[in-house]
């Protein structure tokens, strides 16, 4: 690939061959293992007893720092900012200039400057580019999912999920007491093995649950304390495939098509986005090319189509 940008890569061919021809193939949760015990039991777990996942692995985090850092992110995002700060958190989604969704991810308020962004890249992506050329005055520092290092994977930081029925009596075995009150998307700190570990109060499958996370080498420590307080409460560690399954049943927004393909507006920033980033690289699949599937179309992509539904050349 000798071409330096989304932009250019686009002039040699469409955005619909592109992703469709992408040697990626379908998402695959990485480093985790697709099943600890199997399918079925761990899938049954979240809604009758209690699961860990570890998402250590497949997000991006994204840290967003700086005086003009809140207002950065409240002029990209369609959400409202008013009453966030530090330690709460909120789903973020962002849009195009024609306000077509790019992505959501969830924003964490670390400190009253200090944000963080985890989930899909084309969220960060898009807030690193208007972060460099909008005269905000903030910095980013990335923290790149598994799929984007090359060997052995290191992160900033680690990444649990506690989630179920058994969430609260495991944290509180953790804890050795009871679990401090906390509404829904906010923050607070346990001491867990004798780390502090940042703690978000959630639940993605309308159990009560957790995510946990602190520095990368205190990972493991925290892991065995919590499988540890969970196996009388029959806590199971949770497979990528059963993992993938729980949005479904909470509703999750599914992985758009950023709307970032067409346009003269949308221009700049192809041409700021390399030539092999997730936007380029993404696979595309699913009955897309058929006719009778036109109306689910995305409209960055629909150009590119013709009446019977097949690609233009």
């Amino acid at each position: 690939m000798t071409e330096k940008n989304l932009e250019a890569l686009l002039q040699t061919t469409t955005p619909v061959k592109l992703l469709r021809n992408s040697e990626i193939g379908p998402y695959v949760y990485p480093v985790v293992q697709s099943e600890y015990t199997n399918w079925r039991d761990e899938q049954r777990a979240w809604q009758q007893t209690c699961v860990l996942f570890n998402q250590s692995y497949h997000m991006t985090d994204m840290y967003v720092e700086g005086p003009d850092a809140l207002r950065l992110l409240a002029d990209l995002g369609i959400n409202t900012f008013k009453n966030f700060g530090a330690n709460k958190a909120k789903q973020y989604v962002v849009c195009n200039y024609d306000g077509y969704v790019i992505g959501d991810v969830i924003l964490f308020g670390l400190e009253d400057n200090l944000f963080n962004l985890v989930g899909r890249p084309s969220v960060h992506n898009w807030v690193q580019y208007h972060c460099e050329t909008g005269g905000y005055k903030a910095k980013v520092t990335r923290d790149e999912r598994a799929a984007a290092q090359k060997g052995p994977v290191v992160r900033k930081a680690y990444r649990y999920q506690v989630q179920g029925p058994g969430a609260l009596k495991v944290m509180e075995k953790v804890l050795g007491g009871s679990v401090p009150e906390l509404k829904f998307f906010q923050m607070t700190t346990f001491r867990i093995a004798s780390k502090t570990v940042r703690v978000l109060r959630h639940g993605m499958v309308g159990q009560p649950g957790f995510e946990l996370f602190g520095p990368w080498d205190e990972g493991e420590a925290v892991k065995a304390a919590i499988v540890g307080a969970g196996r009388e409460f029959g806590l199971r560690l949770v497979g990528a495939r059963a993992y993938s399954s729980n949005t479904l049943e909470s509703g999750w927004i599914p992985s758009p098509l950023p709307a970032v393909y067409t346009g003269q507006k949308m221009k700049a920033y192809r041409e700021w986005l390399p030539a092999n980033t997730y936007e380029a690289i993404g696979s595309l699949g699913g009955s897309f090319l058929l006719g009778e599937h036109r109306g689910l179309l995305s409209d960055s992509l629909r150009p590119w189509l013709r009446s019977d539904g097949q690609v233009r050349s």
